[in-house]
């Protein structure tokens, strides 16, 4: 080649050079988008050699001061969020768009108007309405929104705020966006330290939370014990159950194979037997069914069929979405399809199960669940109550407390305790007021019953915003109760006497249980006798016996100038029943006790 030729080709690929150059600037002063890497829900083999990056721009802060109460996904909820980058999974976002905006509005997050354009020309293509969709532009790096989006809670002073944990992947401008979002909306956003991908982590709304040990993995710097007060001062847990990931599955996320359907139903994955999972998913099942919820409420456990895999991201039908009233489930082209969709409707009478076809996202280690985020509805009433334990008070009214938050004030008729007794059918209400003097607390008192008494009550507030809330939740099918009674022995009853010459016999009945109903040994029985018709409880009794009657041969029936009266109370263990009924002999004269 002469150099002639070899200056003209030099030349033509600088002009190359420089004219692509000045095409991408053109491109990107106008918006366009421009190829992008996708980024899959694992680590890539780039990003695994930058590690080090994770959570470099993440704002740790203090936890907010105070009560902090997490929803659940399954209530009600505002919208739900997205990350949509075309053409990613492009058929998937646009049945999620569709059906959600049906019901909430649907937030989606692309890059900037051209990201949105194309979006939108996606869902016009397809028909899928747009008046309840709504674009925010945020530099983001992936669509799982589930693992780095926002974690809406509500907190002590009646406002909202946003929990951002550091997302488990370098992926700075992902760790970003709950930030930016708590910026947009005007909500206080609190960093967690903790590494904590929202796909392992789901709540009860009612302060238990639920996660895989992978959160002890990523956070070694942490003991299990700050873990757990880390995830009440920031999310409100004050359970925080961490179980075993399971076998095989790359990502270690329990929102594949675990799910809060609501506060009581917890669904867990079941594969058939053999599989390496087999025999540990039936271990959480059990697990969960062990426990109760904050209202004292034994968790239940429904199952769902995992289609058989062995691969490191299987498909899963829990890695679902519940959005007011509608439960979106992903269907795989799996023979477990319609049983799933099945269960999903046993499980969940009421709601409208919609399968989307998830197939083109297999293997990609996520489907519905872990491309949405749930924002829950702005008004809002949330209960904390720890329920009354038996009493042995029979003149005092019961304090009832509780604390609460709530999105606007409450409505005074439609605020209150109400309880019944011993099963009944009506309920009484008795006002449910403010503690002047320690904000976010309110008490009612609900008046003191008679001992044997089963009294069942719960707590109703009506806020202006329309929001009725109970505690139990399910109430009245749930209640709270306690008994009036005492752990000592019921009265002894049917107390009498018997005259035969000189001497006095007395009878009664054999006591058998305490003052709840429970059964008890008596050890013994006290004989108290004086000359007045009266006796102070505790004082020493004038004798004792094991048997079910008493002879006093001390001659007083022969004493014509003085009565005598008799009382007597079982005793087990340091425990003593109140006084019996009286009788007596009075000149011979003997009178019967109750």
């Amino acid at each position: 080649m002469s150099a002639r030729t070899k200056m003209i080709v030099t030349l033509f690929f600088v002009l190359l050079t420089l004219s692509l150059g000045l095409f991408l600037l053109t491109v990107e002063a106008r918006g366009e988008p421009q190829p992008e890497e996708f980024l899959p829900k694992y680590m890539t083999p780039a990003e695994s050699l930058r590690v080090d990056e994770i959570g470099k721009f993440h704002k740790a802060t203090p936890p907010p001061d105070g009560w902090v109460e997490t929803p659940g996904e399954f209530e009600e909820l505002r919208g739900v969020w997205v990350t949509w980058i075309t053409p990613s999974y492009n058929q998937v976002f646009g049945e999620i768009v569709r059906e959600s905006g049906e019901v909430a509005k649907v937030y989606i997050i692309v890059a900037n108007s051209s990201g949105e354009t194309a979006v939108r020309n996606y869902l016009n293509t397809n028909s899928i309405p747009q008046d309840s969709v709504y674009f925010y532009y945020y530099p983001r790096n992936s669509i799982w929104v589930r693992d780095y989006g926002p974690w809406f809670m509500r907190q002590e002073g009646d406002s909202e705020g946003i929990v951002d944990f550091i997302y488990n992947r370098p992926r700075p401008q992902d760790d970003t966006i709950s930030v930016q979002i708590g910026d947009d909306w005007g909500l206080p956003v609190y960093g967690s330290p903790l590494e904590h991908p929202g796909g392992n982590f789901m709540t009860d709304g009612l302060g238990t939370g639920f996660a895989s040990d992978l959160i002890y993995d990523e956070n070694p710097g942490y003991s299990a014990a700050e873990i757990d007060s880390m995830m009440l001062a920031y999310s409100g847990l004050d359970q925080f159950l961490v179980v075993q990931k399971i076998n095989i599955e790359y990502t270690g996320h329990i929102d594949l194979w675990t799910k809060c359907l609501n506060d009581t139903l917890i669904m867990v994955g079941e594969y058939a037997s053999g599989h390496p999972n087999y025999a540990l998913l039936n271990q959480h099942a059990e697990y969960f069914k062990s426990l109760t919820n904050r209202e004292g409420r034994q968790y239940r456990v429904v199952r769902m069929p995992m289609p058989d895999s062995d691969e490191d991201a299987p498909p899963s039908y829990l890695n679902s979405l519940i959005v007011n009233g509608k439960v979106l489930v992903p269907l795989w082209n799996e023979a477990e399809d319609d049983t799933a969709l099945i269960i999903y409707q046993n499980a969940m009478p009421g709601h409208e199960i919609v399968g989307i076809n998830c197939s083109s996202m297999a293997s990609s280690g996520g489907a519905i669940h872990c491309i949405t985020m749930q924002a829950p509805a702005a008004e809002f009433v949330h209960i904390k109550h720890a329920a009354l334990g038996d009493t042995e008070e029979l003149v005092d009214p019961y304090r009832v407390r509780a604390r609460i938050l709530t999105s606007g004030g409450f409505v005074a008729d439609s605020t209150a305790v109400r309880y019944r007794t011993s099963g009944g059918p009506a309920f009484s209400a008795t006002p449910l007021s403010a503690v002047i003097d320690t904000p976010g607390v309110y008490e009612g008192f609900i008046p003191a019953q008679s001992a044997g008494d089963t009294v069942e009550y719960y707590l109703q507030c009506l806020n202006a915003d329309g929001v009725r809330r109970t505690s139990p939740w399910h109430a009245p099918s749930h209640l709270y109760s306690f008994r009036v009674g005492s752990t000592a022995p019921m009265p002894v009853a049917e107390l009498s006497v018997e005259l035969s010459a000189d001497d006095l016999y007395l009878h009664w009945s054999p006591v058998t249980v305490d003052g709840y109903g429970n059964p008890i040994t008596v050890d013994q029985y006290y004989v108290y006798r004086d000359t007045v018709a009266s006796f102070e409880p505790g004082s020493q009794p004038f004798d004792s016996t094991v048997a079910l009657f008493y002879m006093d041969d001390t001659g007083v029936t022969g004493d014509v100038g003085r009565n005598y009266y008799y009382a007597v109370t079982a005793v087990s263990g340091t425990k003593e029943s109140a006084l019996s009924g009286l009788c007596g002999e009075f000149d011979r004269q003997a009178e019967n006790g109750e």
